[in-house]
């Protein structure tokens, strides 16, 4: 779940109206939101929600409102609430379809699993195939926005303003307190990073932050306060908000404990929990030899089979993460035995392969050199039959009517491939393609509510061995098989009260490895591939393993182990014929197919309805200038594919002559509901900032604007604008005042692959191509043309150093051509902002991050985690050159010792420094520069010049 802040949703619309003729300054990088898929939305009403939905999805629809309504009606008792409002409910068959929703502003990454927003309480929620979570989900997410309208209404009632939200861990362990049970899943994870020395008590639980283990610690600390205080006091604190300004007393005032002692005494109780399990449970580095010597996310191994049945050489492939992507990894001998590790394809990078989601996803492997994988591509997976050697397609297949595609399985002979797969109507069903006769064919092999989903082909090609959640009602997997000649699914485990998951058959047949938490945990078994009653448990491991498969002549498992919160591929060996035999109960038979529809209730269809964002208003006071005021109010429909935002302000009297004269305002109109997004805007303004002057002047501007975006695909989109206005007092370059009547077009290319670390970008480029031109339809003395071009390309040669480079040309040309400037703290550093200026110029920047400190604490009076704290070598260089006749007014002159560029004027300059900053990334950096000054890079200055900025790195 994610809670955007109401800041992110609004764009500056003051800098939309005010950037009508410069590009540089309009135009930005970052990767698309695309709607590739045009949705019919409709509505189903019930006493508490308004179900959001589109025509594939209908049947789930009616059975998750029939089920949202009974929880929202449980939560009425548990937060003693009665909601004056219904909850906006929008619901998505499929996580890329919730990817590509407007109700939220910028990207969803596959790690969102649902989500509420603060604006106007909506409550997003993705299906992935499986109802049990589906249902989870829901209870999650539906948490959150009563704990936020709770909130509310404590607050109000007691006239308290709502200034902050209790923090992170209580916020997501709330919503899993109240949304689901613990399970064999929370139980691995806690247990690894207890034993591992992972865990933080939860006042000190900053590094873990907006991880998956903060949500259990928190759904444990309030399992174990409901324990301790009873679960009446877990929903008192909210009842309690008001009474103080911080947690730590409210929980004191709701409990009569301290929270650092609460804290300190569950910290304890699940250390004795856990500490135990050494006894028993073997550590992975004792019980299996580790294989992935790098990185921290090394998920989803195969092994690459090999002709000769003899060959007992371990070749396999890999899905490793990094924080620049995530890669197709291949792991073999060299001639000296050393174990050589090479990439094969490169993950989120490009539209081919944009994501292989991670966590969710194998890939396959056949002797003859063959690697099926699915990926991202567009708005749907596609399937790939990848040469093993050298990394090159041979082969892609997309279908129409499938979106998400995972854990494809090779028929024997390469001529079919057998996944899972979910439709647009969110149904996880097995469907088999095959393409041996020279025409694809594809066929659906199951065809039910259930989550069908891991199927393995058997080594004759006979079965699919496979796992689905339609053993029961409780959403637990067991496995299943089905002949691929055709048949009904035939159940093969019967779990107690636990999960089977990822079967894979042995190259001979015998057997199937599958993982398991019938022990409490995830570990690996294996059990006759044929039904039968037993099981043989392989593992006994203190974290959790998954993702097993065979290792050559099926002596021993490739799996992947979680210790200490990271994920390595590791081997064991044993004979299955030498394991000790458990029995389990007969398998029964499965139940019947889930009904599709339970709500007959005619749906309505789905009107726009506008309703305030964000309504917000600002004053300021110069002593100089005097003072002024002004506003802005977002407005948007519940899709939130139509945006609607106002702005107005007024400077004062005493700077530009009177009221009317110092009002600014205009309107601008978005629409986003499809892959082109348009908008429109009308406008008054009355300042504007002069380059050539480095100063705001007053210029009157009445006129509307129109704005255009296409995205290609997530990397690469073009952008146009154009922009009517009449000016008055609108200044020519060469120094006349007039009135003008003016029409601006530009166009821009915009691509940006780039993959984040915390020092900022890490891999990819960022590349911007515009061009424009302003026509004078008065006289044409006000004619002009702009280009643009800049190129940022970042790589990490090795792990925690980043490399970023940038190039930028800029050139005007026409009567009234405009003057570019360069210096500052961001483009030439070292020199004050104007050092440089020319119709034409060139700037060249080469910067080398990395860290410096990380995870300092400072223990007294209370623990502190000081800023991370990074560094930078950094050079620059640049061109200016042209514009000698252009009239410059006010522009202060610079001089290096021995050098005279001239006020402002045509010359080069360069600088080298280092830098040091705090924050980065996503984030502001807080950055000192330390820079020495050169013509040449022959001779440079004696002394660095310092500079402080907080804004962007590059």
């Amino acid at each position: 779940m994610r809670l955007p802040r109401p800041a992110a949703l609004l764009p500056a619309v003051a800098a939309i109206l005010l950037a009508g003729a410069l590009p540089a300054s309009a135009q930005v990088f970052g990767k698309n939101k695309v709607q590739y898929e045009p949705l019919e939305w409709a509505v189903l009403e019930t006493p508490h929600l308004r179900l959001h939905f589109y025509a594939e999805e209908e049947s789930l629809a009616r059975r998750l409102a029939a089920f949202a309504e009974s929880v929202c009606v449980e939560y009425d008792g548990r937060f003693t609430l009665t909601p004056k409002r219904r909850v906006q409910f929008l619901l998505y068959s499929t996580h890329y379809l919730f990817q590509q929703t407007n109700a939220t502003p910028g990207l969803i990454s596959e790690a969102v699993g649902g989500l509420t927003e603060l604006i106007k309480g909506r409550v997003l929620i993705p299906h992935n195939g499986s109802w049990a979570r589906l249902a989870w989900v829901t209870r999650h997410e539906l948490a959150h926005w009563y704990m936020l309208e709770k909130l509310t209404l404590v607050m109000r009632q007691h006239h308290r303003t709502q200034n902050a939200l209790p923090p992170l861990w209580f916020i997501e362990g709330l919503a899993e307190f109240c949304g689901t049970r613990w399970d064999a899943d929370a139980e691995g994870l806690l247990r690894d990073a207890m034993i591992a020395g992972e865990a933080r008590p939860l006042r000190r639980s900053e590094p873990i932050t907006g991880s998956v283990l903060m949500y259990k610690e928190g759904q444990s600390f309030l399992l174990w306060m409901a324990e301790r205080f009873g679960a009446e006091k877990v929903f008192a604190v909210l009842d309690n908000w008001y009474r103080a300004d911080d947690f730590e007393t409210v929980f004191r005032l709701t409990t009569g404990v301290s929270f650092a002692t609460a804290d300190r005494d569950w910290f304890d109780a699940v250390r004795r929990r856990y500490y135990p399990v050494v006894a028993v449970a073997s550590d992975v580095t004792l019980a299996a030899r580790r294989l992935t010597p790098h990185g921290r996310y090394n998920l989803g191994a195969r092994a690459l089979p090999s002709r000769d049945p003899a060959d007992s050489t371990l070749r396999f492939c890999w899905f490793a993460a990094s924080e620049s992507g995530i890669d197709l990894m291949v792991s073999q001998p060299d001639a000296k035995g050393r174990r050589r590790e090479r990439r094969l394809l490169r993950g989120g990078l490009t539209p081919q392969f944009e994501s292989f989601h991670l966590f969710q996803n194998r890939p396959d492997a056949s002797p003859s050199g063959l690697i099926a994988l699915s990926s991202k591509r567009g708005g749907r997976d596609a399937l790939y039959l990848v040469d093993a050697a050298g990394g090159r397609v041979l082969r892609r297949l997309q279908f129409p009517r499938l979106v998400a595609i995972t854990n494809p399985s090779l028929v024997p002979g390469d001529t079919a491939l057998v996944f899972s797969a979910q439709d647009y109507g969110g149904e996880s069903d097995l469907y088999r393609a095959a393409w041996g006769s020279g025409t694809l064919r594809l066929e659906r092999l199951t065809h039910d509510a259930y989550d069908d989903l891991e199927p393995d082909v058997s080594p004759d090609g006979r079965w699919v061995m496979f796992a689905s959640d339609r053993g029961g009602t409780d959403g637990r997997y067991a496995l299943f098989r089905l002949a691929l000649a055709g048949g009904a699914p035939e159940r093969v485990s019967d779990p107690p009260g636990a999960d089977d998951r990822q079967p894979v058959y042995s190259p001979d047949g015998r057997w199937v490895a599958f993982r398991s938490t019938r022990g409490g945990t995830s570990d690996l078994y294996v059990r006759p591939a044929e039904p039968a009653s037993e099981v043989r448990r392989v593992t006994r491991l203190v974290g959790p393993a998954t993702d097993p498969d065979w290792l050559p002549g099926a002596h021993g498992l490739l799996f992947t182990a979680q210790s200490a919160i990271t994920f390595q591929t590791c081997a064991v060996r044993f004979d299955p014929d030498t394991l000790a035999v458990e029995r389990e109960p007969a398998a029964a038979p499965p139940p019947p197919l889930l009904a599709r529809a339970i709500d007959t209730r005619a749906a309505q269809r789905y009107e726009r309805r506008l309703g305030f964002d964000l309504v917000q208003n600002a004053v300021s006071v110069d002593p100089v200038f005097g003072s002024g005021g002004g506003g802005q109010v977002a407005i948007s429909d519940v899709l939130g594919n139509e945006q609607v935002y106002l702005f107005l302000s007024n400077d004062s009297a005493e700077r530009f002559g009177g009221f009317w004269e110092g009002l600014e305002g205009g309107v601008t109109y978005i629409n986003q509901a499809h892959r082109l997004n348009y908008g429109a805007g009308v406008f008054r303004l009355t300042q504007v900032y002069d380059a050539d002057l480095n100063a705001i002047r007053l210029e009157k501007r009445v006129g509307l604007t129109g704005l255009a975006s296409y995205p290609f695909d997530k990397f690469t989109r073009v952008e146009s604008s154009v922009l009517v206005r009449h000016a008055q007092n609108h200044l020519l370059r060469r120094g006349e005042f007039t009135d003008v009547d003016l029409v601006s077009n530009f166009v821009s290319l915009v691509h940006d692959n780039t993959g984040w670390t915390y020092l900022g970008p890490g891999a990819g480029t960022r590349l911007l191509l515009s061009a424009g031109y302003t026509r004078d339809m008065s006289s044409g003395a006000g004619d002009y043309g702009t280009l643009l071009g800049e190129l940022r390309r970042y790589w990490t040669p090795v792990p925690q150093f980043v490399s970023a480079s940038r190039a930028q040309g800029q050139a005007s040309l026409g009567r009234d051509a405009q003057r570019f400037y360069l210096g500052g703290r961001s483009r030439l550093r070292g020199y004050d902002p104007r050092t440089l200026s020319g119709l034409r110029t060139v700037l060249l920047q080469q910067e080398f991050r990395f860290p410096l400190l990380r995870g300092l604490t400072i223990a007294l009076p209370a623990p502190w985690t000081f800023p991370a704290v990074s560094g930078a070598a950094f050079a620059d260089y640049a061109w200016a050159w042209g514009g000698e006749d252009v009239l410059l007014v006010d522009v202060p002159a610079y001089y290096l010792p021995g050098i005279d560029v001239g006020p402002g004027g045509n010359g080069h300059l360069g600088s080298v420094g280092l830098g040091f900053y705090l924050g980065g990334g996503p984030y502001p950096a807080i950055r000192w520069n330390y820079a020495w000054r050169t013509a040449d890079f022959r001779r440079f200055t004696a002394r660095p010049r310092t500079q402080f900025s907080i804004g962007y790195n590059f």
